[in-house]
């Protein structure tokens, strides 16, 4: 009796081990390789699963495959472009899934005319004194491809000289998170972020300032431009915004659902100027250059005060800070 059972159970464990092996060679076909969590910024791409590519500036060339650090690609173009040859893929799905480009080297030089349509793109590593990789070049995107839902995360972006580091048109979802936008050493560029039709923009955590004595952009650090098509979504929030010229200036009129909040922004100018009286502008901490003791509504800011709670603004003769809608002492 011992015998036989011994037997069987010797076949049992034969058959148990076989089929290990087999479940072991199908899985890695069948179920996508996780990323290391600690790579994973708390924001970063926690849609997974995706396709990964990694970009290092300091590369000698670009022919890598962009699949390791080991084969980076030099450009962040090469790898937005494989990006959206991957998510255009559609034998299994891959349209539905959300990519991931991390991004290293110091800074990279290139303008560029793409975006990378559903892809997390991360910096990580160090810039100089900067905990974020640096992209020095203008991005002109035009609307004639909607890559939609690219992001930014941890990024750093100046272009010396340049209208704008950003001239975005039609582009829904397009989103940055903890970036750095960076004027150059005396303030040369006049516009940070300017964006034109593209709804569900978010514009999170990040600065907009000038290395120099200069104050920054001249003529706006956000910059949303007035078209023709209705507008949805847009918040900026978070954000510590720096400008000699202004600091948030939105001209559409036909914007819903917009939001301001959080933020602290020094102008010398105005602050925010919402000339379509459409945003919802909340708890902003707000700082200019101009005498606002005149309690005229277009010295230092214009927003529709009927849409805002929460705003304190000081100005230059002021000796204590004001909350909008500023009350004259008659009033109060």
């Amino acid at each position: 009796m011992k015998s036989k059972l011994g037997k069987i159970t010797g076949a049992t464990m034969l058959f148990i081990v076989a089929v290990l092996l087999v479940a072991n060679l199908l899985t890695p076909h069948l179920t996508a390789t996780p990323i290391n969590p600690r790579a994973v910024p708390t924001l970063g791409n926690a849609e997974l699963q995706g396709d990964i590519w990694y970009v290092d500036g300091n590369m000698l060339y670009d022919t890598g495959t962009g699949k390791s650090w080991a084969d980076a690609k030099k450009y962040l173009s090469s790898a937005m472009a494989l990006s959206n040859a991957d998510i255009a893929r559609d034998a299994d799905r891959q349209w539905a899934a959300r990519n991931t480009i991390y991004v290293r080297g110091d800074t990279i030089t290139e303008d560029m005319v793409i975006l990378a349509q559903k892809t997390d793109i991360i910096g990580v590593g160090s810039n100089a004194a900067f905990k974020k990789p640096g992209i020095t070049g203008s991005w002109i995107i035009p609307g004639t491809i909607n890559y939609m839902g690219c992001r930014f995360i941890n990024m750093y972006f100046t272009d010396t000289g340049a209208t704008a580091i950003f001239d975005i048109d039609a582009q829904t979802g397009l989103e940055f998170h903890g970036c750095q936008f960076e004027s150059g050493s005396g303030g040369l560029t006049t516009i940070g972020l300017q964006v034109e039709e593209s709804s569900f923009l978010v514009v999170d955590s990040c600065e907009f300032s000038c290395v120099s004595a200069t104050k920054g952009f001249s003529a706006s650090a956000i910059k949303i431009v007035n078209d023709t098509g209705v507008v949805y979504d847009v918040k900026i929030t978070n954000n510590i915004i720096e400008a000699a010229g202004i600091g948030i200036d939105c001209d559409e009129s036909d914007l819903h659902n917009g939001w301001v909040t959080d933020n602290y922004i020094f102008s010398t100018v105005q602050v925010i100027d919402d000339d379509g009286d459409n945003l919802r502008v909340v708890n902003n901490k707000l700082i200019t250059s101009v005498d606002i003791d005149t309690h005229a509504e277009e010295t230092g800011w214009d927003f529709n005060p009927n849409l805002s709670v929460g705003n304190e603004i000081i100005g230059s003769a002021s000796e204590i800070s004001n909350t909008i809608p500023i009350v004259e002492e008659s009033d109060a």
